[in-house]
Protein backbone atom coordinates (compact mmCIF):
# COMPACT_ATOMS: atom_id res chain seq x y z
CA UNK A 1 0.00 0.00 0.00
CA UNK A 2 2.89 2.42 1.65
CA UNK A 3 4.54 1.58 -2.26
CA UNK A 4 1.74 2.41 -4.60
CA UNK A 5 1.11 5.60 -2.76
CA UNK A 6 4.89 6.69 -3.25
CA UNK A 7 4.47 5.46 -6.68
CA UNK A 8 1.51 7.87 -7.15
CA UNK A 9 3.44 10.73 -5.81
CA UNK A 10 6.67 10.39 -7.41
CA UNK A 11 4.82 10.42 -10.94
CA UNK A 12 3.47 13.77 -9.90
CA UNK A 13 6.63 15.01 -8.57
CA UNK A 14 8.17 13.47 -12.36
CA UNK A 15 5.54 15.42 -14.23
CA UNK A 16 6.01 18.76 -12.17
CA UNK A 17 9.64 18.26 -13.12
CA UNK A 18 9.37 17.80 -16.86
CA UNK A 19 6.98 21.01 -17.13
CA UNK A 20 9.02 22.64 -14.83
CA UNK A 21 12.69 21.90 -16.71
CA UNK A 22 12.46 20.44 -20.21
CA UNK A 23 15.87 18.80 -20.00
CA UNK A 24 14.99 16.56 -16.93
CA UNK A 25 14.32 12.86 -17.63
CA UNK A 26 12.58 10.46 -15.20
CA UNK A 27 14.13 8.67 -12.03
CA UNK A 28 13.97 5.16 -11.14
CA UNK A 29 11.88 4.71 -7.70
CA UNK A 30 14.90 4.41 -5.70
CA UNK A 31 16.21 7.85 -6.51
CA UNK A 32 12.79 9.56 -5.93
CA UNK A 33 12.93 7.75 -2.53
CA UNK A 34 16.34 8.96 -1.66
CA UNK A 35 15.50 12.52 -1.99
CA UNK A 36 12.22 11.60 -0.33
CA UNK A 37 15.04 10.65 2.47
CA UNK A 38 16.82 13.36 2.19
CA UNK A 39 13.92 15.42 2.45
CA UNK A 40 12.60 13.70 6.01
CA UNK A 41 16.63 13.94 7.55
CA UNK A 42 16.81 17.78 7.09
CA UNK A 43 13.06 18.32 8.46
CA UNK A 44 13.92 16.01 11.17
CA UNK A 45 17.58 17.67 11.74
CA UNK A 46 15.95 21.03 12.23
CA UNK A 47 13.43 20.32 14.22
CA UNK A 48 15.63 18.50 16.57
CA UNK A 49 18.20 21.70 16.67
CA UNK A 50 15.16 24.36 17.14
CA UNK A 51 13.77 22.34 19.85
CA UNK A 52 16.55 21.61 21.56
CA UNK A 53 17.38 25.34 21.79
CA UNK A 54 13.63 26.13 22.64
CA UNK A 55 13.89 23.59 25.28
CA UNK A 56 16.29 26.26 27.23
CA UNK A 57 12.99 28.68 27.46
CA UNK A 58 10.23 25.98 28.82
CA UNK A 59 9.29 28.23 31.47
CA UNK A 60 8.54 31.50 29.06
CA UNK A 61 6.85 29.18 26.65
CA UNK A 62 4.92 27.89 29.32
CA UNK A 63 3.63 31.45 30.22
CA UNK A 64 2.70 31.97 26.82
CA UNK A 65 0.66 28.93 26.81
CA UNK A 66 -1.05 30.57 30.14
CA UNK A 67 -2.05 33.95 28.69
CA UNK A 68 -5.21 32.98 26.87
CA UNK A 69 -6.19 32.21 30.68
CA UNK A 70 -6.14 35.54 31.52
CA UNK A 71 -7.47 37.02 28.49
CA UNK A 72 -10.68 34.76 28.88
CA UNK A 73 -11.05 35.97 32.20
CA UNK A 74 -10.22 32.68 34.37
CA UNK A 75 -7.25 34.64 36.49
CA UNK A 76 -6.08 37.72 36.77
CA UNK A 77 -2.44 37.30 35.62
CA UNK A 78 -0.29 34.51 35.15
CA UNK A 79 0.58 33.32 38.58
CA UNK A 80 -3.09 32.96 39.10
CA UNK A 81 -3.77 30.86 36.14
CA UNK A 82 -0.72 28.55 36.90
CA UNK A 83 -2.67 27.89 40.57
CA UNK A 84 -5.79 26.12 38.31
CA UNK A 85 -4.02 23.51 36.77
CA UNK A 86 -3.15 20.28 38.73
CA UNK A 87 -0.83 17.71 37.71
CA UNK A 88 -1.62 13.59 38.13
CA UNK A 89 1.24 12.11 36.32
CA UNK A 90 4.61 11.65 37.53
CA UNK A 91 6.50 12.84 34.53
CA UNK A 92 3.72 15.33 33.24
CA UNK A 93 5.67 18.43 33.59
CA UNK A 94 8.39 16.83 31.67
CA UNK A 95 6.45 15.80 28.46
CA UNK A 96 4.58 19.48 28.72
CA UNK A 97 8.19 21.04 28.72
CA UNK A 98 8.94 18.59 25.47
CA UNK A 99 5.53 19.66 23.84
CA UNK A 100 5.66 23.51 24.29
CA UNK A 101 9.36 23.36 22.77
CA UNK A 102 8.36 20.88 19.74
CA UNK A 103 5.44 22.97 19.24
CA UNK A 104 7.65 26.71 19.25
CA UNK A 105 10.15 24.55 16.99
CA UNK A 106 7.52 24.21 14.26
CA UNK A 107 6.53 27.64 14.28
CA UNK A 108 10.15 29.06 14.72
CA UNK A 109 11.47 26.82 11.92
CA UNK A 110 8.36 26.75 9.40
CA UNK A 111 10.07 28.76 6.36
CA UNK A 112 13.20 26.22 6.61
CA UNK A 113 10.67 22.75 6.75
CA UNK A 114 8.61 24.93 3.64
CA UNK A 115 12.04 25.08 1.84
CA UNK A 116 12.55 21.59 1.99
CA UNK A 117 9.14 20.38 0.91
CA UNK A 118 8.91 22.88 -1.96
CA UNK A 119 12.43 21.36 -2.94
CA UNK A 120 10.82 17.70 -2.95
CA UNK A 121 7.48 18.40 -4.84
CA UNK A 122 8.85 21.42 -7.35
CA UNK A 123 12.53 19.51 -8.53
CA UNK A 124 14.58 21.11 -11.14
CA UNK A 125 13.92 24.91 -10.42
CA UNK A 126 15.92 26.96 -12.96
CA UNK A 127 17.73 30.36 -11.00
CA UNK A 128 14.80 32.66 -11.84
CA UNK A 129 12.38 30.25 -10.86
CA UNK A 130 14.53 29.71 -7.21
CA UNK A 131 14.60 33.43 -6.89
CA UNK A 132 10.60 33.37 -7.26
CA UNK A 133 10.38 30.83 -4.26
CA UNK A 134 11.62 33.03 -1.46
CA UNK A 135 8.63 35.73 -2.03
CA UNK A 136 6.32 32.40 -2.19
CA UNK A 137 8.08 31.05 1.04
CA UNK A 138 7.64 34.59 2.91
CA UNK A 139 4.11 35.14 2.05
CA UNK A 140 3.34 31.25 3.40
CA UNK A 141 5.49 31.86 6.63
CA UNK A 142 3.39 35.22 7.18
CA UNK A 143 0.14 33.12 6.65
CA UNK A 144 1.17 30.57 9.18
CA UNK A 145 1.99 33.13 11.50
CA UNK A 146 -1.07 35.38 11.32
CA UNK A 147 -3.29 32.04 11.92
CA UNK A 148 -1.52 31.11 14.97
CA UNK A 149 -1.70 34.44 15.74
CA UNK A 150 -5.38 34.67 15.62
CA UNK A 151 -5.98 31.19 17.34
CA UNK A 152 -4.10 32.72 20.06
CA UNK A 153 -5.68 35.97 20.91
CA UNK A 154 -9.23 35.41 19.32
CA UNK A 155 -10.46 31.91 19.11
CA UNK A 156 -8.62 30.38 21.93
CA UNK A 157 -10.02 32.22 24.56
CA UNK A 158 -13.24 31.99 23.58
CA UNK A 159 -12.85 28.33 23.13
CA UNK A 160 -12.02 27.98 27.05
CA UNK A 161 -15.34 29.88 28.04
CA UNK A 162 -17.34 28.36 26.11
CA UNK A 163 -16.16 25.06 27.46
CA UNK A 164 -16.13 26.05 31.07
CA UNK A 165 -19.67 27.42 30.38
CA UNK A 166 -20.82 24.18 29.18
CA UNK A 167 -19.76 22.72 32.01
CA UNK A 168 -21.08 24.58 34.74
CA UNK A 169 -24.63 24.24 32.87
CA UNK A 170 -24.53 20.66 33.28
CA UNK A 171 -23.74 21.15 37.17
CA UNK A 172 -20.29 19.56 36.58
CA UNK A 173 -16.86 20.97 38.23
CA UNK A 174 -14.22 21.81 35.57
CA UNK A 175 -10.73 21.30 36.89
CA UNK A 176 -7.96 21.32 33.85
CA UNK A 177 -4.92 19.16 34.68
CA UNK A 178 -1.36 20.28 32.85
CA UNK A 179 -1.31 17.98 30.31
CA UNK A 180 -4.80 18.50 28.73
CA UNK A 181 -4.58 22.13 29.14
CA UNK A 182 -0.87 22.40 26.92
CA UNK A 183 -1.76 19.55 24.49
CA UNK A 184 -5.22 21.35 23.88
CA UNK A 185 -3.76 24.45 23.32
CA UNK A 186 -0.61 23.79 21.16
CA UNK A 187 -2.85 22.07 19.06
CA UNK A 188 -5.09 24.35 18.84
CA UNK A 189 -2.76 27.01 17.99
CA UNK A 190 -0.97 24.69 15.21
CA UNK A 191 -4.10 23.50 13.29
CA UNK A 192 -5.61 27.01 13.32
CA UNK A 193 -1.41 28.41 11.47
CA UNK A 194 -1.49 25.29 9.30
CA UNK A 195 -5.17 26.25 7.76
CA UNK A 196 -4.56 29.17 6.89
CA UNK A 197 -1.77 28.28 4.36
CA UNK A 198 -4.93 27.69 1.82
CA UNK A 199 -4.35 30.45 -0.08
CA UNK A 200 -0.25 28.87 -0.53
CA UNK A 201 -1.83 25.18 -2.11
CA UNK A 202 -4.71 27.16 -4.23
CA UNK A 203 -2.21 29.60 -5.86
CA UNK A 204 0.44 26.71 -6.14
CA UNK A 205 -2.43 24.92 -8.19
CA UNK A 206 -3.21 27.94 -10.51
CA UNK A 207 0.44 28.25 -11.32
CA UNK A 208 0.50 25.04 -12.44
CA UNK A 209 -3.12 25.31 -14.77
CA UNK A 210 -4.72 23.14 -12.23
CA UNK A 211 -7.22 25.84 -11.73
CA UNK A 212 -7.50 29.19 -13.04
CA UNK A 213 -10.43 31.68 -12.58
CA UNK A 214 -12.79 30.97 -14.73
CA UNK A 215 -13.25 27.02 -12.72
CA UNK A 216 -13.00 28.98 -9.25
CA UNK A 217 -15.96 31.50 -10.45
CA UNK A 218 -18.31 29.02 -11.14
CA UNK A 219 -17.52 26.55 -8.81
CA UNK A 220 -17.14 28.75 -5.98
CA UNK A 221 -20.37 27.48 -4.07
CA UNK A 222 -19.00 23.63 -3.60
CA UNK A 223 -15.50 25.46 -2.46
CA UNK A 224 -17.64 26.97 0.60
CA UNK A 225 -19.11 23.68 1.09
CA UNK A 226 -15.23 21.99 0.76
CA UNK A 227 -14.04 25.09 3.31
CA UNK A 228 -16.51 24.52 5.92
CA UNK A 229 -15.73 20.09 6.05
CA UNK A 230 -12.17 21.45 5.86
CA UNK A 231 -12.72 23.10 8.91
CA UNK A 232 -15.13 20.58 10.76
CA UNK A 233 -12.42 18.01 10.19
CA UNK A 234 -8.82 19.84 11.42
CA UNK A 235 -10.95 21.76 14.30
CA UNK A 236 -9.63 20.52 17.49
CA UNK A 237 -13.14 21.22 18.93
CA UNK A 238 -16.44 19.99 18.07
CA UNK A 239 -18.36 23.12 18.76
CA UNK A 240 -20.01 25.62 16.08
CA UNK A 241 -17.92 28.69 17.35
CA UNK A 242 -14.95 26.95 16.58
CA UNK A 243 -15.47 25.92 13.47
CA UNK A 244 -17.39 29.58 12.30
CA UNK A 245 -14.22 31.12 13.77
CA UNK A 246 -11.89 28.63 11.40
CA UNK A 247 -14.00 28.84 8.52
CA UNK A 248 -14.33 32.61 8.45
CA UNK A 249 -11.29 33.86 7.49
CA UNK A 250 -10.90 31.15 5.06
CA UNK A 251 -13.75 31.97 3.15
CA UNK A 252 -11.97 35.74 3.04
CA UNK A 253 -8.54 33.86 2.09
CA UNK A 254 -10.37 32.13 -0.82
CA UNK A 255 -12.04 35.58 -2.16
CA UNK A 256 -8.53 36.95 -2.37
CA UNK A 257 -7.35 33.62 -4.03
CA UNK A 258 -9.97 34.50 -6.47
CA UNK A 259 -9.15 38.16 -7.28
CA UNK A 260 -5.39 37.33 -7.18
CA UNK A 261 -6.20 34.29 -9.94
CA UNK A 262 -7.86 36.68 -11.79
CA UNK A 263 -4.92 38.91 -12.10
CA UNK A 264 -3.02 36.45 -12.83
CA UNK A 265 -4.98 35.24 -15.60
CA UNK A 266 -5.22 38.48 -16.70
CA UNK A 267 -1.55 38.38 -16.91
CA UNK A 268 -1.43 35.35 -18.83
CA UNK A 269 -3.26 36.57 -21.61
CA UNK A 270 -1.53 39.56 -22.07
CA UNK A 271 2.18 37.26 -22.36
CA UNK A 272 -0.18 34.86 -24.91
CA UNK A 273 -2.35 36.32 -26.72
CA UNK A 274 -2.17 34.00 -29.71
CA UNK A 275 -3.25 30.74 -27.09
CA UNK A 276 -6.25 32.12 -25.70
CA UNK A 277 -7.10 33.89 -28.65
CA UNK A 278 -7.29 30.07 -29.97
CA UNK A 279 -8.74 28.56 -26.92
CA UNK A 280 -11.20 31.36 -26.31
CA UNK A 281 -12.82 30.21 -30.07
CA UNK A 282 -12.72 26.33 -29.58
CA UNK A 283 -14.90 27.09 -26.01
CA UNK A 284 -17.35 29.46 -28.33
CA UNK A 285 -17.48 26.49 -31.00
CA UNK A 286 -18.36 24.16 -28.31
CA UNK A 287 -20.68 26.35 -26.96
CA UNK A 288 -22.94 26.48 -30.41
CA UNK A 289 -22.90 22.82 -30.58
CA UNK A 290 -26.07 21.04 -29.31
CA UNK A 291 -24.99 18.15 -27.33
CA UNK A 292 -27.62 15.43 -28.29
CA UNK A 293 -27.99 14.57 -24.71
CA UNK A 294 -30.28 17.36 -24.37
CA UNK A 295 -32.31 16.74 -27.48
CA UNK A 296 -36.17 15.98 -26.62
CA UNK A 297 -36.52 11.99 -27.15
CA UNK A 298 -32.65 11.38 -27.23
CA UNK A 299 -31.57 7.00 -27.16
CA UNK A 300 -28.26 6.59 -27.85
CA UNK A 301 -28.50 3.30 -29.99
CA UNK A 302 -30.67 4.73 -33.06
CA UNK A 303 -29.24 7.18 -35.05
CA UNK A 304 -31.56 10.37 -36.38
CA UNK A 305 -32.64 9.22 -39.45
CA UNK A 306 -33.27 5.64 -37.90
CA UNK A 307 -35.99 7.40 -35.12
CA UNK A 308 -37.83 9.55 -38.23
CA UNK A 309 -37.87 5.84 -40.06
CA UNK A 310 -38.97 4.04 -36.98
CA UNK A 311 -41.66 6.98 -35.85
CA UNK A 312 -43.09 6.97 -39.91
CA UNK A 313 -43.22 3.27 -39.49
CA UNK A 314 -45.25 3.78 -36.28
CA UNK A 315 -47.65 6.44 -37.80
CA UNK A 316 -48.79 4.06 -40.57
CA UNK A 317 -49.70 1.48 -38.13
CA UNK A 318 -51.15 3.41 -36.33
CA UNK A 319 -53.25 4.99 -39.22
CA UNK A 320 -54.07 1.58 -40.48
CA UNK A 321 -55.49 0.51 -37.16
CA UNK A 322 -57.44 3.45 -36.95
CA UNK A 323 -59.39 2.24 -40.54
CA UNK A 324 -62.91 0.44 -39.99
CA UNK A 325 -62.11 -3.56 -40.59
CA UNK A 326 -64.42 -5.33 -43.41
CA UNK A 327 -67.10 -7.71 -41.89
CA UNK A 328 -65.89 -11.23 -42.37
CA UNK A 329 -67.62 -13.21 -45.13
CA UNK A 330 -69.92 -16.01 -44.54
CA UNK A 331 -69.02 -18.86 -45.58
CA UNK A 332 -70.81 -20.01 -47.87
CA UNK A 333 -74.05 -22.91 -47.35
CA UNK A 334 -76.08 -25.57 -49.08
CA UNK A 335 -79.51 -27.05 -49.21
CA UNK A 336 -78.49 -30.10 -50.64
CA UNK A 337 -77.87 -32.55 -47.56
CA UNK A 338 -74.32 -33.77 -47.63
CA UNK A 339 -73.76 -37.61 -49.19
CA UNK A 340 -71.55 -39.89 -47.08
CA UNK A 341 -70.38 -42.68 -48.47
CA UNK A 342 -72.13 -46.23 -48.28
CA UNK A 343 -70.46 -49.49 -46.62
CA UNK A 344 -69.96 -51.21 -50.25
CA UNK A 345 -68.04 -48.24 -51.47
CA UNK A 346 -66.07 -48.06 -48.23
CA UNK A 347 -65.44 -52.02 -48.41
CA UNK A 348 -64.80 -51.43 -52.40
CA UNK A 349 -62.18 -48.48 -51.35
CA UNK A 350 -60.40 -51.25 -48.89
CA UNK A 351 -60.10 -54.00 -51.44
CA UNK A 352 -58.29 -51.77 -54.10
CA UNK A 353 -56.33 -49.94 -51.27
CA UNK A 354 -55.31 -53.84 -50.24
CA UNK A 355 -54.46 -54.63 -53.97
CA UNK A 356 -51.64 -51.44 -54.91
CA UNK A 357 -48.92 -51.29 -53.85
CA UNK A 358 -47.05 -49.37 -51.48
CA UNK A 359 -47.14 -45.53 -52.31
CA UNK A 360 -49.27 -46.00 -55.85
CA UNK A 361 -52.40 -44.17 -56.02
CA UNK A 362 -55.49 -46.63 -55.75
CA UNK A 363 -57.72 -44.73 -58.46
CA UNK A 364 -54.21 -45.38 -60.72
CA UNK A 365 -55.06 -48.99 -60.28
CA UNK A 366 -58.61 -49.37 -60.92
CA UNK A 367 -57.97 -47.86 -63.99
Amino acid sequence: MWQAALNKVFKAREKVAINLNKEDEEKPFLDHLEDLRTMLVRMATTLFVSAFAAFAFYKQLFNILLYPMVLAGFAPDIEAGRKLLINIDIAGPFMMAVNVSLIAAVIASFPLLLIFLLQFILPGLKTNEKKLLFPAIGIGTGLFLGGCTFAYWQVLPRALVFFSEFAESVGATQTWSLDNYVTFTTRFILVFGIAFELPVIVMALVKLDILNYRIMKSTWRYALIAIMIFAAIITPTPDILTLLLMSGPLYVLYGICVVLAYFMDKKDKEAYPEYHAQLAKDEAELEKEVDDWDKDGYTPWFSDEEDADIEDEYQQRAKTEDKPKPAPDTPATSDSPSTEPTLEELARQDELGSDSPPGSDPAKNQD
